[in-house]
């Protein structure tokens, strides 16, 4: 049986993006901090920030198009009933990061920095503006400019708590093949699903409910390709009549592939299983090369393939899966 270990860890090496591989990335985090800092106005309450979404996960992959980016929060120490119109505070994010090399634009979940090179956009951050009720839990601002006032609220939002619950799951080189399968599941949504509902946070927390770590019972080491296996037919296994519903663990505690359509949903399922027959057919081939090519037209072109004259014949090995280590 091939299951392509080295290929799965060097395509995780090859499509991974996180804070510590982007220099422009974080460099341009700490221009726009300090930015906020020195330019916000004096009529601000006091804020804190922390890092949110993919790069706090360690989870970012490099885009197949478009621009990378990057998720900050800003917690702003005051109530939502001191700012009942949550617009002020997103203005005053707005207002200090506005510069002539970049556009700012406040959209309804976060304040939207793009930065351009040769009219194409080349990267952008997204700052999300929170408050603090009175019980500890934080709210987002969620609104445009252009919406009613009526249409401007303060929505519960636990980003950082979510951020926790995820990374505290699993422990060690657990954690690190828990991030290897969710980029490698992120990477084949952007290479095989032609629309944009099936959202990161989607698969990883799909993979924060019934990921389970897998490894080799005679060496111990971690087998990529059935640990995504076994989550794909968790995944199926969990469809309804005609949707599969993955749970915030969190605070608004929502359906994050509520916004796809039937038809998405039907077209997602049947993309899955196409993964996960593929997978099976690939642990089935004797030979690494050929088993990489299966792979390799899931997963892109950045999925290696070895020269068929240095793959070896892997003979079936037991196979361990670990119980979760929060």
């Amino acid at each position: 049986m091939a299951h392509a270990q080295n290929q799965f860890e060097n395509f995780h090496s090859e499509i991974l993006l996180g804070y510590d591989e982007s220099s422009v990335l974080r460099d341009r985090r700490e221009t726009l901090l300090n930015d906020l800092k020195n330019n916000i106005s004096k009529d601000a309450p006091k804020y804190d920030t922390f890092n949110q979404g993919s790069y706090a996960l360690y989870t970012g992959i490099t885009p197949i198009a478009g621009d990378p980016d990057m998720d900050i929060g800003v917690i702003f120490e005051c109530a939502p009933e001191d700012y009942p119109d949550p617009l002020t505070l997103k203005k005053y994010v707005r207002d200090a990061l506005t510069r002539h090399n970049r556009t700012v634009k406040i959209r309804r979940p976060c304040v939207t920095v793009t930065y351009f090179k040769d009219g194409e956009a080349t990267h952008h951050i997204d700052l999300a503006v929170y408050s603090v009720n009175g019980n500890g839990q934080t709210q987002l601002a969620r609104c445009r400019e252009t919406d009613a006032k009526e249409d401007r609220v303060w929505e519960p939002s636990e980003a950082r708590e979510l951020t926790s619950k995820i990374t505290d799951q699993f422990k060690d080189n657990d954690r690190k093949q828990f991030r290897r399968v969710v980029r490698a599941l992120k990477r084949w949504r952007d290479n095989k699903i032609g629309h944009k509902n099936v959202p990161s946070i989607g698969l990883t927390v799909a993979a924060y409910h019934w990921f389970t770590p897998t490894y080799d019972s005679v060496d111990g080491k971690h087998i990529d390709l059935i640990a995504m296996r076994n989550l794909i037919n968790q995944m199926l296994a969990r469809w309804g009549f005609s949707r599969l519903t993955v749970k915030l663990p969190v605070a608004p505690d929502c359906d994050l592939f509520e916004r796809m359509t039937d038809t998405q949903m039907k077209d997602f399922k049947e993309r899955l299983e196409t993964l996960r027959n593929a997978l099976n057919e690939a642990e089935s081939q004797p030979d690494t090369h050929e088993a990489c090519k299966i792979l390799q037209k899931q997963f892109g072109d950045d999925f290696p393939v070895p020269e068929k004259a240095s793959t070896t014949k892997k003979t079936s090995s037991g196979v361990s899966v670990s119980g979760r280590s929060a």
